[in-house]
Order: C-alpha cells, then structure tokens, then sequence
C-alpha cells in the first residue's frame, strides 16, 4: 500500500510538475505576446503621432504659402495703385503745362519732322488754346510748312501728327500710356527695392 502511495504521489508530482512547467510556459508565452501587443500598440501611436505632425506641418506650410501669397498680392496690388498714380499725376502735370513749357514741347515735335514731307497737327481740344491766336501766329511763322487743322481731338490735351496718312499720337495720356508700358516695370522694381 505505501508503495501504490508512494506511486500516487509520484504521479501526482510529476503531474504538478508537468502543470507546473506547461503553467510557466503558457505564462510566457502570456507575456511575450502582452509584449508584442504593447510594442505593436507603442509602434502604432508612434506612427498615428507621426502622421499627424506632417499633416500638422503641412498644413501649416500651406497656410504660410497662402498667407505669404497674399501678402505678396497685397503689396503688388498696393505697388500698382501707386504706380498708377504716379502716371496719373505726370499725365496731369502735363496738362497743366504753362504756355512756355508747351511750346518747347511742341516746337522739339515739330523741328524733328522731316520738311520734305506734308504735315498737319490735329490739337487736343484742351490745348486748342495753345493754337489760336498770337500762338498760331507764332507757329505758321516758326514752322511755315506745317498745317494747323480745324478739327480738334475729343477730350484730349496735346495733339496728333498726320503725315502721308500716318498718324503720330502726342496726346498727353497717349504718351503717358506709351510710357508706362515701356518702363512700369523697371520703375516698379527701382522704386520697390528697398521695400522687398
């Protein structure tokens, strides 16, 4: 009888240690996969952060880029009005010009055409008075070949060149217009520099 006991509690230990060790490997095998779990969830968060930091930043270096477009456009519209204004006023000065300072500008016209050709100046009518009068006598004396018309040009100061059919335009806002075409630009940038 002691021997069957002795077999009992042999088998019952062995039986406990046999538990014993299926016990402590199932606990492992318990923690390792806890483990991976945790290293997995720590390597998700790790992205999910990740990938709402570059959303985050390029978001952000969209709205700089808008805001700094904006800005630029600002300054560019602002630069323009400016420019603009500029070429308003000189048209302006132009025509507030005194009769002195038309004349020169008229006579510098009028001495470079060639005299072998036929010409007629066609007035603004806001600088007819620039072309009657002592004014008149004064040009058929000093240019004698060059016609002075009767008509004049709606709402226009300065006057217009006709020769053998060409029409040479020295309206002021013509002028002024043929300036800032040519030259906004390079005002623009000359006159911005510093500011940029």
């Amino acid at each position: 009888m002691e021997d069957l006991q002795n077999l009992s509690e042999k088998i019952l230990t062995q039986t406990k240690e046999k538990g014993q060790i299926k016990l402590e490997e199932a606990e492992k095998n318990s923690v390792a996969k806890i483990e991976e779990s945790r290293l997995k969830l720590v390597e998700q968060q790790k992205n999910r952060k990740q990938t709402i930091l570059k959303k985050s930043a390029d978001d952000f270096d969209r709205e700089r880029q808008t805001l700094k477009n904006k800005e630029r456009n600002a300054v560019l519209s602002e630069k323009q009005v400016i420019l603009n204004a500029i070429f308003s006023e000189a048209a302006e000065k132009m025509k507030q010009w005194d009769m002195d300072q038309f004349n020169k500008f008229l006579d510098d016209v009028l001495s470079q055409l060639d005299a072998s050709k036929e010409h007629s100046v066609v007035p603004g009518d806001k600088s007819l008075s620039h072309f009657q009068g002592e004014q008149l006598k004064r040009l058929n004396k000093k240019f004698p070949d060059i016609q002075i018309s009767k008509e004049t040009i709606p709402n226009q100061s300065g006057f217009i060149i006709e020769e053998g059919g060409v029409d040479y335009n020295y309206c002021f806002d013509a002028l002024i217009a043929e300036v800032k075409m040519e030259y906004a630009a390079k005002l623009a940038s000359l006159a911005f520099r510093e500011a940029e």
